[in-house]
């Protein structure tokens, strides 16, 4: 019975993320081409349960290695979809923090030349718990770290990240 009961329990607690661009799931280090990834992938995720200490959480899909200085990398927000309740499964319903911006377009929104000199670029999405709802979108979607802009927004560390790869040549 106790057993059971624990069972139970770390079922409850179990955060999960599922990302599909049509019916190609993302998973970590899998090759997704550029022409599927036009439009916004489908989230679903499973929840901490209402007794968890999170009551929000977010998805973050980033390029952290979109723009490559001579002594720094930066990272660009490609989607934020925010305010997702505790407990969700299935569908993501939440808001949207920052509208989904492709891969093949991101490039027109970073302001310096050429700033895919790499063939491949790999994009992690990251679920991370809230601590207060978000409403301010980003001031820029190209930020000098992720684990950064996460704690600006007073979000917690990440619980889960699954990641693709794609060629933007």
């Amino acid at each position: 019975m106790s057993c059971l009961i624990l069972c139970s329990l770390l079922a409850q607690a179990t955060v999960g993320l599922l990302v599909q661009y049509g019916s190609v799931t993302v998973g970590n280090g899998n090759f997704i081409p550029l022409s599927s990834t036009d439009s916004a992938p489908t989230v679903d995720i499973e929840g901490f349960g209402k007794n968890g200490t999170a009551r929000l959480f977010s998805v973050v899909m980033a390029d952290q290695k979109a723009l490559s200085a001579p002594t720094k990398v930066y990272p660009y927000i490609n989607f934020w979809i925010a305010n997702i309740p505790a407990g969700s499964t299935g569908a993501v319903k939440g808001s949207i923090l920052e509208p989904y911006v492709s891969p093949s377009n991101t490039s027109k929104n970073i302001p310096y030349p050429n700033p895919f000199n790499a063939r491949n670029h790999t994009y992690d999405f990251v679920l991370v718990p809230q601590r207060n709802p978000l409403v301010k979108p980003m001031d820029s979607r190209l930020v000098n770290s992720l684990a950064d802009i996460i704690g600006q927004y007073h979000c917690g560390s990440p619980l889960q990240t699954v990641s693709f790869t794609t060629s933007l040549h």
